[in-house]
């Protein structure tokens, strides 16, 4: 995984920053380069950082647990240091030989003393990269939401501002390895789909179909990260667990889903019918992917997102549901499910060629259901491109 150096230089520069505090699981991944297995166990406690220079974006020093220290030898090689807080114990003995590894974790263990603080290494990383009186922007998603507060207090000739919606931004437009590990997790969420798929049958439940998808994509190396499964009118409640409900013929099944695979993630939604599928749905369908393909046909370098949404939720209309209404078309991916840019009709964002996109036009209505389709989407030079290779029809499976 590679940092947009380039994009985040400019966009520091432009908000005056000399550095940049990372504190929350996915942007620690993004500028370190590796996996916090803490802060996803335990979101509201778990510290570590990533002190990112506007000199060299993919050159921070990661500030981190010593019981952290080993998940470090993961980081980009162009790391400047490791920094630890906190109190953990590896003993080391004189005369037992360590591999390159174990040396590495040792001379990090070693070289900084149990029990300080977080805030403490927190101001040593600042002052070994020079900028402990310049602007920093700090992540104010973490866990410790007094963090600028207790930074104001050590390091008063230091300005410290809020980096989320910073940080967000520099992941917006995604690298070519980036957009590769987007379309791994999209190839394994297609198979698990697939999988769940071959399962219908006369009786199956929810839960076994969602069971199906999860299992296939655990054995394939990523970890389910919602699957959102009803039959029939439960689209409208779509976030309600899957349950007992058994299939019958002629009913549909919605599918929304994604997965974690190596950090990267991937959303799909789809709704698939076991036999003949009523009018009504099909119309109700038909609208609802006129409206995604609208978006998808106008998406390309220079396109405001909000003039995307106008289109989509106008063609929906025009297509034969005059009600619909949405809050957004679609969302960007990436080490989350909900990366920046998001489709909204007030967003003024310009789109860039090497956003990823997850494009939506779902529509719900009570006591029938609705209709789903979602895909992923790669904004190039010259339009947009379809990364999802399931079929993007009605899927209408055989009854047995």
């Amino acid at each position: 995984m590679s940092v947009n150096v380039e994009r985040a230089r400019r966009i520091m520069g432009e908000e005056g920053v000399d550095a940049v505090i990372a504190s929350t699981l996915e942007n620690n991944f993004y500028f370190g380069g590796f996996w916090v297995d803490g802060q996803e166990l335990f979101p509201l406690d778990s510290e570590s950082y990533t002190v990112v220079p506007a000199s060299a974006p993919d050159g921070g020093i990661v500030v981190c647990s010593i019981g952290s220290a080993d998940l470090t030898l993961e980081g980009h090689p162009t790391l400047a240091g490791v920094i630890t807080f906190g109190t953990f114990f590896r003993d080391i003995v004189d005369g037992i030989p360590l591999d390159e590894d174990e040396q590495i974790v040792s001379d990090i263990t070693q070289r900084h003393m149990t029990g300080r603080s977080s805030v403490d290494a927190l101001v040593e990383a600042l002052t070994t990269l020079g900028v402990a009186r310049g602007t920093v922007a700090v992540d104010e998603r973490g866990p410790n939401r007094s963090l600028i507060a207790s930074l104001e207090a050590v390091l008063p000739d230091a300005t410290f501002v809020p980096a989320s919606h910073l940080l967000r931004n520099i992941r917006a437009v995604k690298m070519p390895d980036e957009i590769e590990k987007i379309t791994a997790a999209l190839r394994v969420t297609e198979k698990g789909l697939r999988a769940a798929f071959d399962a219908f049958r006369v009786g199956v439940t929810e839960r076994e179909i969602q069971q199906v998808f999860n299992s296939t994509v655990v054995a394939e190396g990523a970890k389910p990260g919602f699957t959102l499964v009803r039959f029939g009118k439960g689209l409208a409640l779509g976030q309600i667990p899957a349950g007992d409900i058994e299939l019958r013929e002629g009913d549909f099944a919605f599918f929304d889903v994604g997965v974690n695979l190596g950090g990267y993630k991937s959303d799909i939604g789809r709704l698939v019918f076991f036999g003949e599928p009523s009018d009504e749905i099909r119309e109700l369908f038909d609208a609802s992917k006129a409206g995604q393909q609208a978006a998808i046909d106008m998406m390309r370098p220079g396109v405001v997102a909000k003039d995307v949404f106008a289109t989509a939720v106008q063609t929906v209309i025009d297509a034969g549901i005059p009600t619909y209404r949405r809050q957004h078309v679609g969302h960007g991916i990436g080490v989350e499910y909900y990366d920046l840019p998001v489709l909204t009709p007030d967003s003024d964002t310009v789109l860039e060629a090497g956003m990823v996109f997850e494009v939506e036009t779902p529509y719900y209505r009570l006591g029938i259901g609705g209709a789903f389709i979602e895909d992923t989407v790669v904004v190039t030079e010259t339009g947009a491109e379809i990364i999802t290779t399931l079929s993007r029809d009605l899927i209408v499976l055989d009854v047995k």
